[in-house]
């Protein structure tokens, strides 16, 4: 038969592991908030340096690749376009663990065409730089339109200033003054 004594020492012992677990657990928890935190902080100014078209800070915030490239092309094709901050969000964790910005921007497309964008980023981070990068826009019908038009009526956008546009192009700037150009065309057309 247990004593009282064993069950006092006993229950002891327990509440010392369960409160050791908790802190344990706690402290635990508190690394990866401050982590995502961390992560998102530098998501932020990813896009501070992307909106305000500075790009050696942004170059910076970058692992170099092929998103990084995609990024800068955009970043230079959004400044040719006069893009303008109208509403940003802050990012957010997805429950992939993936950051997402979204920034609704005007801009010399949607002045033309009549519209308002948001851009949202899908951003993963590590040890302060972004190390994957995607983004889209929610262009209204209107974009995707001008562009069938632009491929049969302006086909020679795509072997100049437009060629490889968003995959490898080096004219990101000429393209997206190009394609404004083509909207204000395309608008006085219909």
């Amino acid at each position: 038969m247990m004593t009282s004594t064993y069950w006092m020492t006993y229950l002891k012992i327990e509440s010392r592991t369960l409160w050791t677990i908790f802190c344990i657990s706690m402290l635990m928890v508190s690394q990866m908030v401050k982590a995502e935190d961390t992560n998102l902080l530098a998501a932020e100014k990813m896009l501070d340096a992307f909106y305000s078209f500075d790009q050696p800070a942004l170059t910076k915030l970058l692992t170099p690749g092929d998103d990084a490239d995609r990024v800068l092309y955009y970043q230079a094709w959004a400044q040719a376009a006069n893009y303008r901050i109208k509403k940003r969000r802050p990012c957010v964790v997805n429950e992939e663990a993936t950051i997402l910005c979204a920034i609704t921007v005007f801009d010399d497309f949607g002045e033309t065409l009549d519209y308002t964008a948001t851009d949202t980023f899908y951003l993963s981070v590590k040890d302060n730089k972004v190390v994957a990068a995607s983004f889209e826009g929610d262009d209204p019908l209107v974009f995707s339109v001008l562009y069938v038009w632009m491929r049969v009526f302006r086909s020679e956008l795509f072997d100049g200033a437009c060629k490889d546009m968003f995959e490898g192009g080096d004219t990101p700037a000429q393209c997206s003054k190009a394609v404004v150009q083509a909207a204000r065309d395309f608008v006085d057309i219909f």
